[in-house]
Formats: structure tokens, sequence, C-alpha cells
């Protein structure tokens, strides 16, 4: 693209780690990044973010959906792209993508394909139909179903829809060893999201190095470019929100798992498919599917894919050249890494010098970079003060020269 004329805003929605790997990708190559947060986060600072938008409310509501019909009407918003990094983000663009795509640029599909990725009951279904193997689940209607179903343990209680057990809980999952603990969980899970949300799976053995991904971008149903990455590291360690270390590691097999399923979905755009290995029965097991920037998409440029500038090109129509990617690096989330290696080494999982030495090398960091140092120091103390203050801190805080947008 010509580089005479300002090329079309990027408007981010979100401003954590993911969103900061978007404005990075996309800042260094000239196009201007405005961020729009409810709290802001490490996207917020950096040098690449031109415009900073503050919305008090939910990001996934029919007032935000009003807000950003308005916010497409406003000088050098027009015709932008539309980015969302979280998941309530994405749904609501799919679902309202006929007035949204009016105004801006969408990455985001429809809901008819998003919604494979969006409810895991779906993708479930998904992986039935094209044989891509999943781990055995079910789904109880209520607590009195839990006696009646032959369940082996140990299993593990997981929300159709992700964010609703995540922003409750912060968890992305409830481990249970026997009928009575499973009761209890059960009833844990209850009181925060609807039953028919609530599946029982069993719970695939190993540590978090044996889950892995596949990144790609995809043009209907079609891989374009792709990469694959072991999850070696998560936090907590056990079901943890995000992966903290991955290593980028040539896995072909999951290609072809992966294959099948955007096929069937007909995806396009940015998506991850996250596998663990199942060591009983050899094989790989689909977890689930992202159609958004996800937590390590920062370490794909190092390794020759820019998923960002690639989703960027697609949305203005321009061509979008196959890559192969270059292996050996790995991405670090300093955050929430070192408290995973210490849970590690405090299990005999690992030792201080293992975890130190795995930190070196072709390292890609979440957050710290020389050339925009800003949001690694506001990245931690923002998460302290989050800690320290969840309360009053749950709504974000007044920052000089932004633009402030309060939900009705």
């Amino acid at each position: 693209m010509s580089q005479q004329h300002e090329m079309p805003l990027a408007v981010v929605l979100g401003s954590d780690f993911k969103a900061l790997g978007v404005v990075r990708s996309l800042g260094r190559r000239g196009i201007p990044c405005a961020v729009v947060d409810n709290i802001p986060r490490s996207a917020w600072f950096s040098r690449y973010t031109r415009m900073r938008i503050r919305w008090g409310g939910y990001m996934g509501d029919e007032r935000f959906l009003h807000f950003l019909l308005s916010l497409a009407k406003r000088p050098g918003f027009e015709r932008a792209v539309l980015i969302p990094v979280q998941d309530e983000g994405v749904e609501l663009i799919a679902r309202h993508s006929g007035p949204l795509s009016r105004l801006y640029r969408l990455v985001t599909q429809d809901w008819d394909v998003i919604r494979w990725s969006s409810d895991k009951r779906l993708t479930d279904q998904l992986a039935r139909e094209v044989g891509v193997p999943y781990p055995q689940t079910w789904y109880p209607r209520n607590e009195r179903d839990l006696g009646m179903l032959d369940i082996p343990f140990p299993v593990i209680i997981k929300p159709a829809i992700s964010v609703h057990l995540q922003y409750t809980l912060r968890r992305k999952a409830l481990s249970a060893m026997t009928l009575d603990e499973l009761r209890a969980q059960y009833q844990r899970a209850a009181a925060v999201i609807r039953a028919d949300e609530i599946m029982v799976q069993e719970l695939i053995p190993g540590p978090g190095r044996e889950q892995y991904s596949v990144g790609a971008f995809c043009h209907e149903g079609r891989i374009v470019a792709c990469m694959t990455v072991r999850r070696t590291r998560q936090y907590p360690i056990d079901y943890g929100l995000g992966s903290s270390f991955v290593e980028a590691l040539e896995n072909p097999e999951l290609v072809a798992l992966a294959e099948k399923l955007v096929r069937h979905m007909g995806v396009s755009g940015m998506v991850e498919i996250e596998f663990k290995y199942d060591a009983r029965v050899r094989t790989y097991k689909l977890l689930d599917v992202n159609v958004r920037p996800w937590g390590w998409h920062a370490l794909c440029p190092a390794c020759g894919l820019d998923f960002s500038y690639m989703q960027y090109c697609a949305a203005l129509d321009m061509p979008i050249e196959p890559v192969t990617p270059q292996y050996g690096y790995h991405w670090v989330r300093l955050l929430t890494d070192i408290p995973a290696g210490i849970q590690e080494v405090r299990q005999g999982l690992s030792t201080p010098f293992t975890y130190l030495r795995s930190l070196f090398g072709r390292t890609v960091f979440s957050v710290f970079d020389l050339n925009d140092p800003v949001p690694l120091p506001a990245d931690f103390a923002i998460a302290l003060m989050r800690r320290v203050f969840p309360r009053s801190f749950s709504g974000g805080f007044p920052v000089k020269g932004v633009l402030n947008e309060q939900a009705p």
C-alpha cells in the first residue's frame, strides 16, 4: 500500500498484552491505532497508540454497540478497521456485523461462523463432525444428573461460554476427583453461570507442556499461513487462564487437524486452535478455537508471520502472501510466568536453574520492548492496583488527555 496517504485507522477493542501485540505490529508500519477499553492496560501506554478512548462499561452489550456506531461518524474514524481482542467484543461484532460493516472494515465474520468457536458445545460438535479427537464430555441438565451419568474420574467442569466463568471465578475450569467433589464444584459453577452452560469433561493427564496450538491466517476455510507451538507453561499451572511460556516447534500433525476444522467452519482471518496430547491413546485432542488475536501472537512476527498485519491487509482487500515460519523462538509473559515457574519449582516439576535457563535464547516478551518501554512498568503497576484495590479499580481510572465515554 502506498505510504503517500495515511493508512486507515485501526480501532483495537481492548488494551491488554494481546492488544499491545496488535498495536505494535501495525504501529511499526505507520498504521495509526486507536485503543478502546474500560480499564487502561499495557497497549494504552504504547508509543504506537495515537488515540485512547475509555469506555465506562461492559464491551459486550447493546450500549457498546451504539457507542461504536456513533464513534464511526467522528472525523478520522471513517471506514476504520475494527479489531476486537476479547471474546465479548468478537461476539458483539459477529452478531451485529450488518450495521457495523456499513461504517467499519471488519475482521470479524458473521455469527454463523463465529458461533462454532464461541460456544464449546458447538466446538465439540464441530470436532465430532470432521473427525478430530476431543475430550469425552457430558452435559448434565442439573445436579441430580451427575449421579446418573457414567463418569470416570478425574474430570473438570467447564463453561460452554469461557468468559462466563473467567470473569466471575477467574478460572477456566474446576477439577473434581470424586462424585462428592463434582457435586460441590457443580454448585459453585451453577452459582455464577446457567445450568445449561455447564459441561463435565474428562481430565487429560499431563502438565502444561503437553498443550499445543496452531496459529493460522485463513481465507474462506483455507489456511494461508500457519505455525505450531508448545504452550509449555501456563498460570495457574493446573488450568491456566492463559499461557505464560510458549515455544515455536514444528508439528505437521497438528496442522492437518486444524485444516479439517477451519475448512468446516469456513473461517477467514486469524485463528488459534488449541490441543492437548493424550499419552494414554497417543492422540492430540481439541481443547479450544479462538478467532481473534490470542495470547502469544506476538511470537509470530519473530517467526516471520505477522498475523495482525495480515488481518489488517485482508480488511483492505490487499493480497496475503504465504510465508514459511522460522522455528526456534519462544514467548514469555513475565507477569504470569514468574509465579508459574515458582509453582513448578514448589511442586518438583522444575528447578530454579532450569526455569531461569528457559528465559534465555531467542526470546520474545509479551510486553517488554526497549523501543516501546512504558507498557512494561504500566503493566506491572496496573496488575498490582487491581490486586490491591479490586473494587475501586474495576472500572478503570481517569487518564489525562483521554476521551472518556460513559455507558448510559
